[in-house]
């Protein structure tokens, strides 16, 4: 039997690139698709967006009774300055 392989460690900042990444690349969703796309748990996932939307980088969107994210200008911009730190630390050899 071979031992259970254990997912590579991801920063908070990584986290946060993977799930403005998958929000500008598949556009407004709930919060149980962003788990897929963002790897993470959804305990570990409403904090995350509740700080995401607090600092203007995502908006929420209710509709019929649904609670839908969509990536922000702002968080946007976050996100082209994460990939450029993301691409210098993956050249300097160092995990984002």
């Amino acid at each position: 039997m071979s031992p259970i392989k254990k997912a590579p460690y991801r920063s908070q900042a990584g986290i946060i690139y993977d799930i403005l990444r998958a929000l500008y690349s598949e556009g407004e969703m709930p919060p149980t698709r962003i788990t897929y796309y963002a790897r993470l748990p959804y305990d570990r996932l409403k904090p995350m967006l509740r700080k995401l939307v607090e600092k203007g980088l995502v908006e929420e969107v209710h509709e019929r009774k649904r609670v839908y994210y969509k990536i922000t200008v702002k968080g946007y911009e976050a996100l082209k300055e994460l990939e450029k730190t993301k691409r210098l630390l993956e050249a300097l050899g160092m995990r984002f």
